[in-house]
């Protein structure tokens, strides 16, 4: 059973600490349990349970009337939100799920509701507004060892595994557009933003050698015989990679002399020096523009 500290509780459904302890008291909402030392500690159904409340409370319901009813008209009201509240409700409710998804190892939630989630508001909105935000909650919590490593990586694969099948419908064959190239250097692993980039390029029409993680930059070389280059993008996530950024991009400004380089980074990881030598994309925004063009 995993444990939860009341922060790790907060930061993950977003019910700050004073309305969970009103909760538990008032309502007996969760009963957490106690360490030898008599500290609280809750676990993975007491945050499902709060993910699917916090939604629903967020949209008008009382907690009094909530804690009254069965799980399946929980269900009922959460369905019935998805289909008459606004997109901004509608993003809150939808990362709920897939939170809950994860935090549960729920599979058939996780296909249900990215079904819904599609169907409703798009690939782009969705992956945006709603599986980022929900990687990045679980994702801190996971890089600070609070969460086991074993939820993070059913959700990030369960991601990884729609956006390729997102790709494989548009298809593979060559296109009148530019050529690019997509990869992580080595020691870079979480390629969903890279694979996201692939899909926004498929869908852009135009052609992708995605080359994926923990690639050494000196091996792409190799491609030059075989392949016209309009554009290389990787991203820079790590220490690293950050750290041997200049050394990176000269490399390949070097063996790709015709060929745009572009990084995907944050921008408060460089100085302003640095950010000017290197051609940044720092949101998903700024590269669905320069891909539409």
């Amino acid at each position: 059973m995993n444990k939860y500290s009341i922060d790790d509780f907060s930061k993950i459904t977003g019910l700050n600490k004073i309305l969970i302890r009103t909760w538990e008291n008032r309502y007996n909402f969760v009963k957490p349990h106690r360490t030898s030392t008599n500290i609280r500690y809750y676990d993975d159904k007491m945050i499902v349970k709060a993910l699917r409340y916090s939604t629903l409370v967020n949209a008008g319901f009382k907690i009094s009337i909530l804690n009254k009813l069965s799980a399946e008209q929980i269900d009922n009201l959460i369905d019935n939100q998805l289909k008459n509240t606004d997109k901004t409700n509608k993003h809150s409710l939808y990362i709920s799920q897939f939170l809950e998804s994860c935090m549960s190892f729920n599979q058939l939630l996780f296909n249900n509701t990215y079904e819904k989630c599609i169907k409703d508001i798009g690939i782009i909105a969705c992956y945006k507004h709603v599986l980022l935000v929900a990687l990045n909650r679980i994702g801190i919590l996971w890089m600070n060892d609070e969460i086991s490593p074993t939820q993070e990586h059913f959700l990030s694969e369960l991601i990884k595994t729609k956006l390729y099948k997102e790709i494989e419908k548009i298809g593979f064959k060559k296109l009148p557009k530019e050529s690019w190239v997509l990869f992580l250097p080595k020691n870079e692993l979480h390629d969903i933003g890279l694979l996201f980039a692939y899909l926004i390029l498929k869908m852009n029409g135009h052609n992708v050698v995605y080359l994926g993680q923990n690639l050494p930059h000196h091996l792409l070389p190799s491609l030059k015989d075989k392949n016209t280059i309009d554009k290389i993008v990787f991203s820079a996530v790590s220490k690293a990679t950050i750290l041997n950024l200049k050394e990176i991009n000269n490399f390949l400004k070097t063996n790709f002399s015709e060929s745009k380089i572009y990084t995907i980074i944050n921008k408060n990881e460089l100085s302003e020096d640095q950010f000017e030598e290197i051609n940044c994309l720092t949101s998903i925004d700024e590269f669905i523009n320069l891909v539409s063009n």
